[in-house]
């Protein structure tokens, strides 16, 4: 087999782990001896290519939720207001507060995270550099 052939494999079967097809069930699938499926899917360019795959997905799928979020949050915010039950405006309103703090939290969460990240990377660079 040739190296792009090679690399091509690779990258399929990193798609494919991806989305949770085992490397020997790959391998079967694709002609490939299932000991050197294994082996690439040990390989640090195959698990960084399966992770990033993956937050594609996410991204991906956290965008198609995130259209059907805004009509959930407007029909709660609606029945907050409108609904004739005072029982369903009190569950509806609860329910926008408890979101509401649910997303804040993670919104801090993910900026702090996102901050240490930069931080760690800074200090790698700054220890290549010396």
């Amino acid at each position: 087999m040739s190296k792009r052939n090679n690399e091509n494999q690779k990258a399929r079967l990193a798609l494919s782990l991806a989305m949770g097809i085992r490397a020997g069930a790959w391998a079967k699938e694709n002609g490939v001896p299932r000991q050197t499926a294994y082996a690439w899917a040990r390989m640090p360019e195959v698990l960084k290519a399966v992770d990033q795959i993956r937050a594609r997905l996410i991204d991906r799928a956290i965008g198609r939720l995130t259209e059907h979020a805004i009509q959930a949050a407007e029909e709660i915010t609606r029945l907050s207001k409108e609904a004739e039950s005072e029982s369903v405006r009190l569950q509806a309103s609860r329910a926008v507060l408890s979101e509401m703090l649910t997303i804040t939290d993670y919104a801090t969460m993910e900026r702090r995270l996102a901050a240490v990240e930069r931080r760690l990377r800074q200090t790698e660079v700054r220890a290549l550099d010396r």
